[in-house]
């Protein structure tokens, strides 16, 4: 399944200039995998990732550099990962990513085993993306009315094609911070992926807000939010996501429920029973899907 979804994803990622089409007399190659020729020890770190959790590993948006002869001579091509196309993006190809890639294969070798062996062991595969790109930085500039805004930067972001980690000298963090790391990608990665728990299976936790997801917009949601269900996470004004569509919240369940121990959650909330009762439905429906959360 994952080399039909790899063709699928190439035959997007190839540019449009005639030159730069690939020679159909060549077998097809999974882009994201590594070269079947390659060594050394990131094509082993990579492999290895592979075998063991069934996503690619990239430390890089750079999936390969050819040179190919064009009417100017000789130029070099590269196939990107696109992380700006995304399926509720708006902007595609406007808005700009920058990645930082890691400088020394320690550092690539101390995150990837972080990732492996602390943060996925708490992520049931059904939540997994296709690939995982692991890097320094990610600076992220969204076009706005014919200039870019400033640059932001992102810990985490997940893209149609690749999420991406961005996390800079973790050898430096304490235990602490990195069980704070931990868990917040362990959520970031549940609740970037929380589709994958069939639909049919949130039907309680649907029904507290049932009305207020068929109105036109959320700004006919009742004030305070809160004692509609709907948590403040996404409720950021007139450029802010649609807060009370089921997607986000879904999603700002998710993320709160991972950003406060169980007792922070209750007491934060304890003036709102209904949002109580939607977090424990929450829960009950993670549980069943092998999350570990509240126990």
């Amino acid at each position: 399944m994952k080399y039909i979804i790899g063709l699928l994803i190439i035959a997007g990622l190839w540019a449009c200039s005639k030159e730069d089409w690939p020679d159909n007399s060549q077998s097809e190659a999974n882009l994201f995998a590594v070269p079947a020729g390659a060594t050394g020890e990131e094509a082993e770190l990579r492999r290895g990732f592979f075998d063991r959790t069934g996503m690619y590993l990239l430390f890089s948006d750079t999936l390969t550099a050819r040179e190919v002869n064009g009417m100017g001579g000789k130029k070099e091509v590269y196939t990107k990962v696109h992380l700006e196309w995304n399926m509720v993006s708006t902007d595609q190809g406007i808005d700009s990513f920058i990645c930082y890639p890691y400088k020394a294969l320690e550092e690539k070798k101390v995150v990837t085993e972080f990732v492996e062996r602390e943060v996925l062991v708490s992520v049931p595969e059904m939540f997994y993306p296709y690939s995982l790109m692991l890097l320094d930085r990610l600076v992220y500039f969204k076009w706005n009315y014919g200039s870019y805004n400033d640059p932001v930067e992102y810990s985490f972001y997940a893209g149609m094609q690749s999420t991406v980690i961005a996390v800079s000298n973790l050898s430096a963090f304490t235990a602490e911070e990195k069980e704070v790391l931990k868990t917040n990608l362990v959520g970031s990665l549940i609740s970037s992926n929380i589709t994958a728990i069939p639909d049919d299976d949130w039907a309680d936790f649907y029904s507290y807000s049932d009305e207020y997801y068929k109105l036109s917009f959320k700004y006919e949601v009742p004030t305070p939010i809160e004692a509609c269900g709907y948590l403040p996470t996404y409720d950021i004004g007139w450029g802010g996501p649609d807060f009370h569509s089921k997607e986000y919240d879904l999603k700002a369940y998710v993320e709160e429920i991972f950003k406060l121990s169980e007792a922070e959650f209750r007491e934060t909330y304890a003036e709102y029973p209904i949002i109580i009762d939607k977090m424990e439905e929450m829960v009950k429906v993670l549980h069943k899907h092998g999350v570990k959360v509240y126990e």
